[in-house]
């Protein structure tokens, strides 16, 4: 009886397939190699299939459908629905619907993916579960023809490309089997398990550089298996900026092909978070960090004085800077000269100069402090 009662908390047919999947994935292909070897053909459209659905996901469903961090034409948001409909992670609708209440109820009952609840939970067992959530916060979405007809068509679409399209093109070397195993299954159990990282161990350990009081963390681990995604402290701070990895050297391939898209003239309109809100929010965090020491509490009147003043100075800066950008932007619609542009650029060097040096000294405070403690 109390299994039964358990079971229907659960969507059965999910339940089985998550269950399935990986279990086919560790066990039957190992089995499958065994005894027919690998040829080429496999790995690459395992690959190549991972690629195209974790596209399809982190920039279609994640970065345009549930952010609009960028704008692009009908035609790019079609290929975008087809490639995440290869992820088998539900409608554009649904997934951002969920996604949107992640972010505007993180950490609390109304999260459907909330580490609070536990790491088990957070990463698979609110997929397999049901709940009582209806969609919302998705009418901007419902129009569009993609969207539409993906939510009519879901099952078809998914099943067509994640499963019997690789069985396909298996065909065509004569190894159906081994098609539906390594582009299907396979590929679909890594799509899966990456993506829900993120959600469980992006906010399990990690860095916390732009916001304290959040679960969520940065992680470049994460970052390599979901083409950008780990970065994942930043993203929720500045949920809307269309990259996550901000460093040149931080591997985010999205944001890259974002970018790349843009120069053809495919994607437009990105946003990204001002340089100056990115300072504030590592300076604002360090010094919370800061003040969290058991050693601060203790320490002596001058550490005390030497972080006020540098706060000080560092909003000053900060405020400058933020009056300095919007000067420059009503002079960009007057098209400012070449001298006016190189004084702001100065300027705006300068700024930039100050605050890294008010960031490095509150880390040398940190570091001295923690010893202390």
């Amino acid at each position: 009886m109390l299994s039964k009662i358990n079971l229907k908390k659960y969507d059965l047919p999910i339940l089985i397939s998550l269950i399935l999947l990986p279990l086919v994935s560790i066990f039957i292909l190992p089995i499958y190699i065994y005894y027919y070897g690998i040829v080429w053909q496999e790995p690459v459209m395992m690959i190549i299939g991972w690629f195209l659905a974790g596209m399809g996901i982190t920039i279609g469903y994640h970065r345009f459908f549930a952010h609009k961090s960028f704008k692009t034409y009908p035609f790019i948001e079609w290929v975008l629905m087809i490639f995440g409909s290869m992820a088998l992670q539900n409608t554009i609708i649904n997934w951002c619907s969920d996604h949107r209440r992640h972010h505007k109820k993180l950490d609390t009952e109304d999260d459907p993916y909330s580490i609070t609840k536990g790491f088990i939970h957070a990463h698979i067992g609110w997929v397999v579960k049901k709940n009582a959530y209806k969609i919302s916060g998705v009418s901007d979405l419902k129009e569009k023809s993609s969207v539409k007809f993906q939510t009519k068509y879901y099952w078809s679409i998914a099943l067509l490309l994640s499963f019997i399209l690789p069985v396909l093109i298996g065909c065509l070397y004569n190894r159906p089997i081994g098609g539906l195993l390594w582009g299907g299954v396979l590929r679909v159990t890594l799509v899966h398990h990456f993506t829900f990282f993120i959600n469980s161990l992006c906010h399990f350990i990690g860095k916390r550089n732009y916001e304290m009081n959040t679960s969520a963390r940065d992680s470049w681990l994460i970052a390599l298996v979901t083409f950008g995604e780990g970065y994942h402290n930043f993203h929720h701070k500045f949920q809307w900026d269309y990259r996550n990895g901000i460093s040149w050297y931080s591997f985010d391939p999205s944001k890259w092909i974002i970018k790349l898209l843009s120069i053809f003239k495919l994607t437009f309109s990105l946003r990204r978070a001002p340089e100056h809100s990115i300072f504030k929010a590592k300076i604002a965090t360090l010094n919370e960090k800061i003040i969290s020491l058991k050693g601060y509490l203790n320490s002596k009147n001058k550490y005390r004085i030497k972080i006020k003043k540098i706060m000080d100075k560092s909003y000053e800066n900060l405020k400058l800077w933020n009056s300095l950008e919007k000067k420059y932007n009503l002079l960009k619609k007057n098209n400012f000269d070449k001298y006016e542009k190189l004084i702001y650029n100065q300027k705006k060097k300068f700024y930039r100069m100050e605050l890294q040096k008010s960031l490095s000294s509150l880390m040398l405070i940190f570091i001295n402090i923690k010893n202390l403690s």
